[in-house]
């Protein structure tokens, strides 16, 4: 009995070392680049201003306000990556509706300038989970598919049901699709985070497998070159239906 806790101390401790060298990666990796352009025009900001036009000083500000905002993002990110693994939470039957509708407020910014038709359910089934990090998933499936879409992009939301009674929540794009390769590189655990750059889904997703797998589902993508790609998440379904 000692031996086995010891074994189980031993690799508890060693993912969380893992861990902790992802996180250490993703903010070496993906907060420089950002970082090193406002580090840039902040400089120059401060040794050439007089030199510069008034409407090349407003581009330069709008630059570093996406760069900035672009560190938040990732560092938010990170943090509810963490947050899922330590927070325990109370699971309630879910009414995905207002649910959707707050992951699309969050990307309004994403609808209201891109070309897109946007297809959802008038109905959703209802499902055990917990909201906030529910409207994650959608946050991360809608934006993606909306980014790497179609042009036009079409993006469609829906459900089913499979022979366990689980719920199957899907959002389908017909973008450019992807390889068999690329797809087995999807939801991997966020220690090896590293070798997922897969057109830029890596860190969301990441995030993603680690709520469903909290709330008890399971994620899948299922995608055809040329076609698209749908990615799933499923969630239990409510008892009292």
């Amino acid at each position: 009995a000692i031996a086995l806790d010891n074994a189980r101390l031993f690799g508890d401790l060693q993912a969380k070392n893992e861990e902790l060298d992802a996180f250490s990666h993703t903010v070496a990796h993906d907060l420089k680049s950002p970082l090193t352009m406002v580090l840039g025009y902040s400089d120059m900001l401060a040794h050439e201003i007089e030199g510069i036009d008034s409407a090349e000083i407003n581009k330069i500000c709008q630059s570093v306000a996406r760069s900035a905002r672009k560190m938040d993002s990732i560092i938010k990110e990170l943090l509810l990556l963490s947050s899922v693994r330590k927070q325990a939470v109370e699971f309630r039957p879910i009414d995905m509706h207002p649910v959707v509708g707050e992951a699309l407020q969050r990307i309004g910014h994403l609808t209201e300038q891109t070309d897109i038709e946007l297809v959802i359910p008038m109905h959703w089934p209802a499902a055990y989970g917990y909201a906030p990090w529910i409207e994650e998933i959608w946050v991360n499936y809608i934006s993606n598919a909306i980014k790497y879409g179609g042009q036009p992009a079409r993006v469609e939301l829906g459900f089913d049901e499979d022979e366990q009674g689980d719920i199957w929540f899907w959002v389908l794009d017909n973008g450019m699709g992807l390889t068999a390769a690329e797809q087995n590189k999807f939801f991997i655990p966020f220690p090896r985070l590293e070798q997922v750059r897969v057109k830029g889904h890596g860190l969301g997703l990441s995030i993603v497998q680690r709520i469903v797998t909290k709330l008890g589902g399971t994620t899948a993508v299922e995608s055809k070159i040329g076609v698209g790609s749908c990615f799933k998440f499923s969630l239990p379904r409510t008892t009292n239906q």
